[in-house]
């Protein structure tokens, strides 16, 4: 006590001197700003100057004399005319290494740690430009908080909780019985056993305590005299650790275990206080109703409402009254030790106290079984040892936790182990397993007979009360028993509530944040201590202490086998953010820990652990399905890349072979936003068993804008694609060119095993029209997919992929139309007012007509923010973890004008000047970028909500299913089609995958499951079709693939008709030139046109081309996919124009149409 006073004092008297330390220091700095915005101003005066000075000095001299230090160092500010100096980077310091999501209350003038393109930008950086300013917040009456919580040392806080809480019920009243049964022997092997297994949990606890900071609050104060107390007690305890060791599935499950096993705790010491009442009302002949369970129950329930008044009056008071119950406790047991000293009286002999006695010792030495074994003993014995993560649970309230936890529990634990041992060898020694109690059988010899009938009341055996027999005062240890259950239950009743507080905080499991609240400065949770109250005031209701304590030793037992479990998997995970202070534990010490705690939870009571564990899992499958939002840089995280990591080294040893065969895809599909059913199609083939990448070639140079919106937008992309289910990474590259980022990626992309062996194209629906240049970079991508020996598949749907017009055009212009009307002002003008003061009159609909004026200026545009709520969505925001654009500009819909404000900084990053890159496609894909966000982030924004605009309605509506890319739906690959057909044209022997890709796609989870096959090839002999048909039917048997019907077309070398040769001249036409070899074309017109030479020299093939799309559209146009072997092209051998007519002949006027071309090395195998 004299240790915690002492304490206690230095702590406040310490805190003094900070406080007023920083208020001198904060008013320092507040007039050297004053003197800063002055001189800026020419409004500085030398007699304001020499003020400035003067009460320098003074400051320096009054914190010189509050700290009697020497602080000229620790006072010198930069001279109000010297601050936009260029920095020097800060040193070191705890508050830029704090985690972001807890906020520590430190000095906001400290130097914000700058970023790496701060560091590396050519521009100076400025001490305000690196002073954290977002710290400052002031309080809303402009006042000082000058309340702030207190905070307990390791002795209040966790040495005497974690006492009080093993010194409970199970030592007063339990401790001699076991003994009696289990024998000295046993019993203390039971005590041992038991020490152990919480040794070794708390050694585990506390090497995970020491890994960093355990939540506690803190006080910040900032520069304006405000104080602010936020996040002021993030406690959690054991949750807390488990949880961020083991990730939200596993402490999810263990928070909402060990508050069971809290509230069960509650009950059960509650239970024993009521119990000694009953005993006590007994002796003078008192009773409530029956003198035993439901007397019991009755004084259970009051002791219940009186203790929740208690914690009602918060944290600080409890801790007060922990420390005068510890003070009885101790008188207690003192008193017990000293009554065995004393010469015992005739009637204490009657009721089998012998004094120490060797005979006693040898009787009681060896177990004496009546109706109970050695695992029963154990479990009612084990909640104990229990009780010494009380001080644990309250980490919030502890002044350093991350030291204190450990050294107080270890603490704990030694002195109660020593303690249990000690009473329980006493008994032993001086007290008999039976006696009668009557005076007459102690002189007639007889004291023990009544054991032959089981007829005796006293004894160990038979009497719950022995400590207060010999003890040298009786009542002092009736009020030790009294104090052991109070505080035990006043620890339980504060650690349980606090660790339902921490659960509902990470609102890990719906509708449970209305617990989170807590009330008061030191926020506690009134809410969750009268829900765990109630609970266990039911528990209560069982009122036996034998019932109830096997219940609380299996939730126990499953908390510390996960604690264990915890450090051992942080440790082998090997991850080096794990550097414990606390290093005396031992990763394989742990795990046998765990491996205890699990196997007694069976002994003890094996349908009370499957009951536990079944819970347990249940809660664990709950959270691993929800996947809660959450980011705690876990063990599990840890290990999955650990394992990731030797898979991965593993694979690049592993040799190919046709049987492990799977297509692993490179999807250039440029932004995935815009080409959303691209993603969808490859997604059926790939689903979640084989590679997937999508490669999107950004055009510009790598510059630091370019390179900040492509690392904001690969982030949003994975988001993006988890969100559609696919199960694929993003790969992003940045390029002058198209053909330079497909090389970029075709040789960069995947890793050891993992690269692709497949390049996936969309069909270039509308190359007739484009440019020389954009016809040749498509065309070298398909001989790139050749070059570098990777097979190649085309997708060509009627109307294509891009859905860029409809969401550059309709989405913004019928987003301003629609709210335009809605607020009834026809022929509105927009006035749009820049940072720096000046304005233009614009239309709204003309300044969103497109994408190009949408991110111009410094203005980014938040679809819908003008005066819509439905558009008031953090995941609208460019600086948000979910989204883009920045919702600050906004628009003012008044009668006559439309009022856009710039009211952002100027030097916010995300703002989009041309004149700050390096070049217009650098601003260009920048724009796209954002645009793609935001249109990516509207569905999800809008989820729930009532249409409004044409956003809502093309994300929702009609519209969107009737316009999108010509006629297809938007998840037109997401749903599946019953009865589908797929033909496939299976033309030439490129090794498999022409068959292999439509068998994948019949397969589960694909929108074309079940379909049938039907296969069609070409006769090569005229005289031997029917032998064709049946040995490729032979072969696909063999492949174990399912076909339908297999049609072989019996000649293809005769002239197609007319009107086909007039189709496909006429789409040829417009790329015919006299003579290629003329030398005078250019050099990208050159590997585009085409002339009659090549035409004449290619006929043969061209005649070929065309009747199979004859074919094709005679037996396969109403097939739901229809599969085309892809003709290679030679080098220099063809044009692009020619190569990419026959493509166009042969995919025009089908449905969706799949051109596929292996690497010519197989793919399928008749071997087992």
């Amino acid at each position: 006590l004299l240790v915690c006073l002492l304490e206690n004092h230095l702590s406040s008297t310490s805190t003094s001197l900070i406080r007023k330390k920083r208020k001198i220091l904060n008013q320092f700095s507040m007039q050297n700003e004053s003197g800063k915005e002055n001189t800026a101003s020419g409004m500085v005066s030398k007699e304001a100057e020499l003020q400035t000075s003067s009460e320098a000095k003074s400051t320096s001299a009054e914190l010189q004399k509050s700290s009697g230090t020497n602080s000229d160092s620790e006072n010198e500010q930069i001279p109000a005319n010297n601050r936009n100096l260029p920095a020097t980077e800060p040193v070191p310091h705890l508050q830029n290494y704090a985690d972001k999501d807890v906020h520590h209350f430190t000095n906001s003038n400290l130097k914000k740690r700058p970023s790496l393109s701060q560091l590396h930008s050519d521009s100076v950086i400025y001490l305000d430009n690196i002073i954290d300013r977002k710290q400052e917040v002031p309080h809303l009456d402009g006042k000082q908080t000058k309340k702030v919580q207190q905070k307990l040392g390791w002795i209040e806080g966790v040495l005497i909780r974690s006492s009080l809480s093993v010194f409970g019920v199970i030592f007063y009243l339990r401790l001699t019985w076991i003994g009696a049964q289990a024998g000295i022997a046993l019993g203390s092997i039971i005590i041992v056993l038991s020490s152990l297994i919480g040794l070794l949990t708390a050694l585990s606890l506390s090497a995970l305590c020491t890994n960093g900071r355990v939540q506690s609050g803190k006080f910040r104060k900032s520069t304006k005299n405000a104080c602010i107390l936020k996040n002021l007690i993030i406690s959690g305890g054991v949750y807390y650790i488990v949880s961020r060791t083991l990730g939200p599935e596993f402490g999810g499950s263990i928070g909402i275990i060990f508050c069971l096993a809290n509230v069960t705790a509650t009950a059960i010491t509650i239970t024993g206080f009521a119990e000694t009442v009953v005993s006590l009302m007994g002796r003078f002949h008192t009773q409530l109703i029956d003198g035993e369970i439901m007397d019991i129950r009755i004084i259970g329930w009051i002791t219940g409402c009186v203790l929740l008044m208690i914690v009602f009056t918060g944290v600080n008071f409890e801790a007060k009254a922990q420390i005068v119950l510890m003070v009885v406790l101790v008188a207690s047991v003192l008193n017990y030790y000293i009554g065995t000293f004393i010469p015992i009286s005739e009637e204490q002999m009657a009721r089998g106290v012998t004094g120490y006695d060797r005979n006693t010792l040898k009787s009681n030495f060896f177990p004496d079984w009546r109706g109970e074994d050695f695992f029963s003993i154990l479990a009612i014995y084990f909640p104990a040892v229990a009780g010494f993560m009380a001080g644990a649970n309250i980490s919030g309230d502890l002044k350093h936790p991350e030291s204190a936890i450990p050294k107080g529990t270890l603490w704990s634990m030694l002195i109660t182990g020593g303690i249990y041992l000690s009473v329980l060898w006493v008994t032993g020694s001086t007290v008999l397993r039976d006696a009668s109690g009557s005076i007459e059988d102690l002189r007639d010899g007889t004291l023990t007979d009544c054991a032959a009938n089981f007829t005796c009341l006293y004894g160990t055996q038979n009497s719950y009360e022995v400590l207060e027999l010999e003890g040298a005062w009786g009542p002092l240890v009736t009020a030790g028993i009294f104090a052991a259950s109070l505080s035990s239950a006043l620890g339980a009743m504060i650690s349980g509530p606090k660790l339902f507080q921490a659960v509902a905080k990470d609102k890990l499991f719906p509708k449970i944040e209305f617990f989170a609240e807590g009330h008061g400065r030191n926020k506690e949770p009134r809410r969750a201590i009268v829900l765990l109250f109630v609970i266990s005031m039911a528990i209560i209701g069982i009122g036996q202490i034998n019932i109830i304590a096997p219940i609380i030793s299996n939730f126990f037992m499953a908390t510390y086998a996960l604690i264990n479990y915890a450090c051992f998997d942080a440790s082998f995970a090997k991850a080096p953010g794990f550097r414990p202070s606390f290093t005396f534990y031992n990763k394989w010490m742990s795990l046998i820990g765990a491996l205890i705690c699990f196997g007694f939870m069976f002994l003890i009571n094996w349908w009370a652990a499957l009951i536990t564990t079944a819970f347990a899992i249940m809660l664990y499958v709950y959270l691993l399905r929800r996947k809660p939002d959450v980011n705690w840089g876990s063990s599990l995280e840890a290990n999955s890349y650990l394992s990731a990591l030797r898979r991965m080294l593993k694979l690049q040893f592993t040799r190919d072979h046709i049987k492990t065969y799977r297509p692993q895809i490179l999807l250039l599909c440029g932004s995935p936003v815009r080409r959303p059913e691209l993603i969808d199609f490859v997604s059926n083939i790939t689903k979640n068993t084989s590679l997937l990448i999508c490669g999107h070639v950004i055009l510009g140079s790598p510059s630091e804008k370019v390179l900040e919106v492509v690392d904001r937008y690969n982030k949003h992309m994975i988001v993006w694609l988890k969100s559609r289910r696919i199960y694929g990474f993003y790969s992003p590259v940045i390029a002058p060119n198209l053909s330079e980022g497909a090389h970029y990626l075709l040789q960069t992309a995947g890793m050891s095993y993992l690269k692709p062996n497949i390049l996936f194209l969309g069909y270039k629906n509308n190359w007739i029209e484009s440019n020389a240049k954009e016809i040749s970079e498509y065309f070298q991508l398909i001989h790139f997919a050749f070059d570098y020996d990777k097979a190649l598949i085309i997708l060509r749907l009627p109307k294509g992929f891009d859905i860029s017009s409809l969401l550059n055009q309709e989405t913004v212009n019928d987003s301003i139309s629609d709210n335009v009307t809605a607020h009834g002002a026809h022929n509105v003008r927009c006035k749009y007012v820049r940072s720096d003061g000046s304005s233009i009159i614009v239309s709204p609909l003309r300044m969103t007509a497109s994408m190009d004026s949408v991110f111009t200026d410094t203005v980014s545009i938040n679809f819908g923010a003008y005066d819509n709520p439905r558009f008031h969505d953090s995941r609208l925001d460019v600086n948000s973890e979910k989204g883009i654009i920045d919702g600050n500009p906004s628009f003012d819909l008044n009668d006559s004008e439309c009022i856009m404000h710039d009211r952002r900084y100027n030097s916010m990053r995300t703002n989009i000047n041309d004149s700050e890159v390096d070049s217009s496609i650098d601003a260009a894909s920048i724009r796209d970028l954002n645009f793609e966000i935001v249109t990516s982030n509207t569905h999800e924004a809008l989820k729930g909500r009532k249409k409004s605009t044409i956003i809502s309605k093309v994300m929702k509506g009609d519209k969107w299913k009737k316009t999108l890319a010509g006629g297809q739906q938007l998840n037109v690959f997401k749903n599946r089609i019953k009865k589908a057909v797929i033909d496939v044209w299976w033309l030439c022997d490129d090794g498999g995958l022409t068959i292999l890709i439509p068998h994948l796609l019949t397969l589960e989870r694909s929108y074309l499951e079940e379909a049938k096959l039907r296969v069609f090839t070409v006769a090569t002999d005229s005289e031997k079709f029917e032998e064709q048909k049946k040995e490729l039917s032979n072969l696909l048997d063999s492949f174990r693939i399912d076909v339908k019907d297999v049609t072989v077309i019996p000649d293809i070398s005769q002239q197609p008709k007319e009107s086909t040769l007039n189709e496909f001249n006429q789409l040829i036409s417009k790329f015919k030139v006299a003579d290629r070899n003329s030398g005078q074309l250019e050099e990208e017109l050159l590997a585009v046109a085409t002339d009659d030479a090549e035409l004449s020299m290619l006929k043969y093939k061209t005649y070929q081309t065309l009747r199979i799309r004859e074919e094709l559209l005679e037996n396969s146009k109403n097939a739901n996919l229809v599969v085309i072997t892809l003709p290679v092209p030679r080098r220099n051998g063809v044009s692009a124009a020619l190569y990419l007519s026959w493509l166009e002949m042969l995919s025009r006027d089908l449905p969706p149409t799949l051109l596929i071309r292996g690497n010519q090395k197989a793919v399928l195998t008749c071997e087992n």
